[in-house]
């Protein structure tokens, strides 16, 4: 036969006003420079999907590389491996232009440290596990064809090598970050949220952790710190020793701060439980200009000035059917009315009001501070019906548990140490302004220990008065009502506003719940915890590399929200839909094996779209890089 190819030919044959169009299986070749044409096998009509079998049917008999005759019951699927998950990771590494950070010097390293940073952030948006089991995880992912990076190279021993030299760049990456997000308009940076967390240590012990109260009552643990814009972006973290108090950490963040960017021109926000005399001076001797908000007790120095009838007349309306009637009560009285759900104005005090206040606390420094009540209804109503709840629980656990564990005492009960126990409930229950009163009832009981023996004990019971109304009046007199601080002065308010596009300190105050998302991401994405290695370096490092990734996380949902594409989803729902699209192991016959990309569902396809990365689903770029067979 004549060199040449097999061809799917199509003739066409009008009948009527109808024009049919029939196929053959041709040969086609040329002879002399002039083209020929060997029919083999007349075919007829044909629908869609059969023009579609006979093409592939003779793009093999054609031996074209990507096509493969086979039995069906040849086609096997031998592995999957992550791939788009990952590669959204590494995406965003290059989109924060991480790896400038890094001094590369491939001479005397086979794998970098920034290669090993940009491994262990992108694998945590596909799966976490610990260092030692992370080489093992990089096996089963596309990284490998991805970073050029080989499985043998990328191991645990190379990478608690390198945890140290991540920590080292930790503050590095900080200003980096910082710096990027200003030149991509991503944030002015005119207001850091600054807040604390806790880290529960797991396995040998470390010399950062520390016995103590934390998020998850008393254990040792270890105090993370971060400071964020108020798009959520980090710029500075740390770990500080177990059971380092709030208030204290204020002082080091500000030197570390100081020495990484020098003057800080941007207004420090932060929670109440930071607020102490000694961090405000402080911020106030370096120039800083800070908000936050005063605690409970500190609120009651202002009570004298509290419109207290007016906040209990409100409380008495219904804060969903009577919202009008309650902006108009609160506009009467010279409240600001703009923000939802919040009623405040700015408490200004003669000088001789000023003084008196002074002379008792000697802390609110009322000549250079500001400070605004505030009221929100909705706060109050819940701050009430929640409280409510703890007392029955109170009720339930003095009943139910504690009683019974007193009548079953094998020694006999101190009445301090009841009395002890008890106040520790209360303060758990957060209801110690509460009027509740008890009696402790002495009494006599035998119980039988485990061996058998007979211990004659004296025991109490606990007998709870009945808890009325009234008890909750002092309680509720406070709820909803809460002072912000600053020490922003009136004259530079407009230019603050406009140059911040925020309305009131209000509005910044309440994006202080961003850096609390972004614990929350940090702990339920990114999965923090638990600290599965024990040197202080390792443990910062490991943080860095979660901050990172908390930082590919912010990005992606910030992106999301603002795709007018993708209705608003979860970084959970995001990622369940990325970790689909994978890359698939198939064998085609007993010589040949391919690889092939999972089809991207259109939701996939609407997410890539929205985080600007479509190509990662490109054909020429799953080829190029060999996540698919070519």
């Amino acid at each position: 036969m004549n060199k040449g190819k097999f061809v799917l030919h199509q003739s066409k044959d009008k009948k009527s006003n109808n024009v049919y169009t029939y196929y053959s299986i041709a040969w086609y070749y040329r002879n002399d420079k002039k083209p020929y044409r060997d029919i083999l096998k007349r075919l007829g009509k044909l629908s869609i999907k059969e023009i579609a079998y006979y093409q592939r049917c003779i793009d093999c008999l054609n031996l074209k590389p990507e096509a493969e005759p086979c039995n069906i019951n040849d086609v096997e699927p031998l592995e999957s491996y992550e791939y788009l998950s990952c590669a959204i990771g590494l995406h965003f590494w290059d989109y924060w232009q991480l790896s400038s950070v890094f001094n590369i010097n491939s001479s005397k390293k086979d794998i970098q440290t920034c290669d090993v940073a940009k491994i262990l952030t992108a694998i945590r948006l596909s799966k976490v596990a610990s260092k030692s089991l992370t080489a093992e995880y990089y096996k089963e992912t596309c990284l490998s064809l991805l970073t050029g990076i080989p499985p043998e190279s990328f191991n645990k021993s190379r990478i608690f090598r390198e945890l140290g030299l991540i920590e080292d760049l930790r503050e590095k990456l900080g200003k980096h970050i910082f710096s990027t997000a200003k030149k991509k308009n991503k944030t002015k940076g005119e207001v850091l949220f600054y807040d604390l967390s806790s880290g529960n240590l797991s396995g040998l012990k470390c010399v950062m952790a520390k016995w103590g109260h934390c998020k998850d009552g008393y254990r040792t643990h270890v105090v993370l710190l971060l400071v964020v814009t108020s798009e959520g972006y980090p710029i500075y973290w740390d770990i500080l020793e177990g059971n380092t108090a709030d208030s204290k950490t204020i002082e080091d963040l500000i030197t570390k701060i100081e020495g990484l960017y020098g003057t800080i021109d941007s207004v420090l926000c932060f929670d109440r439980g930071m607020v102490s005399d000694d961090n405000l001076k402080l911020l106030e001797a370096k120039g800083i200009k800070f908000i936050s908000a005063l605690d409970g007790n500190q609120i009651k120095h202002f009570k004298a000035h509290i419109n207290f009838k007016l906040f209990q007349r409100i409380k008495n309306f219904d804060v969903i059917n009577q919202a009008d009637d309650i902006t108009e009560a609160f506009k009467q009285k010279g409240f600001d009315t703009k923000e939802k759900n919040l009623f405040y104005k700015e408490l200004k005090l003669s000088k001789a009001q000023e003084m008196k206040i002074e002379e008792k606390t000697l802390k609110l420094n009322l000549k250079k501070r500001r400070y605004f009540l505030a009221f929100n209804p909705e706060q109050a109503f819940l701050a009430q019906k929640h409280r409510k709840e703890r007392v029955v629980d109170f009720k339930d656990w003095v009943v139910n548990e504690y009683n019974v564990e007193l009548s079953q005492v094998l020694k006999s009960k101190n009445i301090k140490t009841v009395e002890k126990t008890i106040k520790e409930k209360l303060r758990k229950n957060k209801i110690t302004d509460v009027m509740i009163s008890y009696a402790l009832i002495k009494y006599k009981t035998t119980n039988q220990n485990e061996a058998g023996e007979i211990k004659h004990v004296t025991t109490y019971n606990v007998e709870l008065d009945e808890i009325k109304e009234e008890s909750y009046e002092e309680a509720k007199k406070y709820d909803g009502i809460w002072t912000l601080i600053t020490n922003i002065s009136g004259k530079e308010d407009k230019n603050f506003f406009k140059q911040t596009s925020f309305s009131s300190y209000f509005n910044i105050y309440r994006l202080k719940n961003n850096i609390e998302e972004s614990f929350k991401i940090i702990s339920d994405v990114v999965e923090v915890e638990p600290f599965n290695v024990y040197r202080e370096k390792h443990i910062k490092a490991h943080f860095t590399i979660c901050v990172l990734s908390y930082l590919v996380d912010i990005t992606i949902l910030n992106m999301i929200r603002n795709s007018s594409s993708v209705e608003n989803m979860s970084l959970h729902s995001i990622f369940d839909h990325t970790k689909k699209c994978k890359q698939e192991m198939i064998q085609l016959s007993q010589d040949r094996v391919v690889f092939r990309l999972m089809r991207p569902t259109e939701t996939q396809k609407v997410i890539l779209n929205a985080l600007e990365c479509s190509y990662l689903i490109k054909p020429k770029y799953l080829t190029n890089n060999k996540i698919i067979s070519a």
